[in-house]
């Protein structure tokens, strides 16, 4: 019984049929809330991002856009409780976040980093926003696509200044800038910050675990494709799972799931593993898989790419890191079958026919991305009169943000005290 509900939830969260409908409801299952009613008008632009989110193809979604941008032009974000949207609102730390640059003069703007909605809605709070945006240029980094939300619908039009942004799939390039005409999309993904340098390889030889999957233990993830698939694969491929909760879910739920599949004695499952063990499991992998449909950049495919293990996801996977899937890094799977492609996959893999670190060293690396960075800020900060001598310090995930190089980190230290004492904020971690 259970398996069966776990498909069917899925069947309905995927469904363009289902998508579409709930969509409707969202968009007519409310009114509209009165003109000075801003509480009630932030609630209801939350409503048409979720309706935007489940848009089913390009023109209901721009149809979507304008109606959110209607309602942000009304919106005075003054007169919002951020506190009753945003969990942690009044919190003076924002931990996932760097400064890659400090600032220099008032010609030459520091650099700060900040990730997901949560994290970079609480500079709203600031006392003093304007003086952060006339020190420092702000990169973000949403953590959904499609990226519409409250935050990222709010977010610039409140900032002082321009606001960069990563991105979490290609399409953004164009959303991105729909949304608000003071976001400036960047052709980097939230999943091109890995270090290889927290990446040691091992032999083919000395790979003890066939599949790999790390994921959190949310439904988005989908286990259940893989316990479906297991039932078709020889009971001697070594399986490992690592993950967190995500959404009330939890290991246990993991466990419940495979033991609906029958394959719960088939796998090794890892809860809330340190960051330096998940790399050491990558490393001893033969292959790893990602089986969600829609999620994020997803840095795990990175990850996989630079411990030199090559990675599955869906052909049309709404995944950043898809892009990093080609001949040499990976195999883009397709719904039917997957247990046969599994295992084709493997035997490519055991074969050699991938290299996926070399690829991933050359294209994607926290430091490739970081010169990307650099030269992008400074023609920006040029072409407005500007100076630039002094270039960003390379940022990683591991998994919170940190300076790549423990030089940048003693450097920038001293920054983060002076944003501390000044602005009363802190962001990032102190090592």
């Amino acid at each position: 019984m259970m398996r069966w509900r776990i498909e069917l939830e899925d069947w309905a969260r995927t469904s363009r049929l289902v998508r579409l409908a709930l969509c409707e409801a969202k968009l007519h299952g409310k009114r509209r809330p009165a003109p000075n009613d801003h509480q009630a008008l932030a609630c209801y632009i939350v409503r048409l991002c979720e309706a935007a989110r489940l848009a089913t193809n390009e023109r209901l979604m721009r149809n979507i856009e304008s109606q959110i941008q209607e309602c942000v032009r009304r919106l005075d974000v003054r007169q919002v409780d951020w506190g009753e949207l945003i969990p942690n609102f009044d919190s003076p730390c924002i931990p996932k976040a760097a400064i890659l640059k400090p600032w220099v003069s008032a010609r030459e703007k520091g650099v700060v980093l900040v990730n997901y909605e949560g994290q970079y809605a609480r500079l709203l709070r600031l006392p003093d926003l304007k003086g952060f945006a006339a020190r420092y240029t702000l990169i973000i980094g949403p953590s959904w696509h499609p990226p519409h939300s409250l935050v990222n619908c709010v977010f610039a039009e409140a900032y002082p200044d321009k606001v960069f942004s990563l991105i979490s799939n290609a399409r953004e390039l164009q959303i991105l800038p729909r949304l608000s005409p003071k976001l400036v999309p960047l052709p980097l993904y939230g999943s091109s910050w890995v270090n290889p340098s927290l990446y040691k390889p091992l032999p083919p030889t000395q790979r003890d675990v066939d599949i790999l999957m790390v994921a959190n233990w949310g439904k988005f993830k989908r286990h259940h494709a893989l316990f479906r698939a297991l039932s078709g694969i020889p009971e001697d491929v070594r399986v490992l799972l690592i993950g967190q909760d995500q959404d009330g879910r939890t290991a246990e739920t993991i466990r419940e799931e495979a033991r609906a599949y029958g394959v719960d004695k088939r796998l090794t499952l890892l809860h809330d593993v340190p960051y330096p063990e998940v790399a050491k499991a990558y490393c001893r992998s033969k292959v790893s898989v990602i089986l969600s449909r829609r999620e994020g950049s997803c840095v795990a495919i990175a990850e996989s790419l630079f411990a030199d293990t090559p990675a599955a996801i869906y052909a049309d996977a709404a995944i950043g890191s898809r892009a990093f899937i080609n001949e040499t890094t990976g195999k883009l799977l397709e719904y039917t079958n997957l247990a046969g492609q599994l295992m084709e996959f493997l035997a490519a893999a055991n074969a050699g026919q991938y290299s996926p670190r070399k690829w991933a060293e050359s294209n994607i690396s926290c430091f490739r991305s970081a010169d990307t960075l650099n030269e992008i800020l400074r023609r920006h900060a040029l072409a407005e009169g500007r100076d630039w001598t002094q270039d960003v310090a390379a940022v990683t995930w591991c998994p919170d943000q940190q300076l790549a190089l423990a030089e940048d980190r003693i450097r920038l230290l001293p920054e983060r005290e002076l944003i501390k004492t000044r602005f009363g904020i802190e962001l990032g971690q102190a090592n």
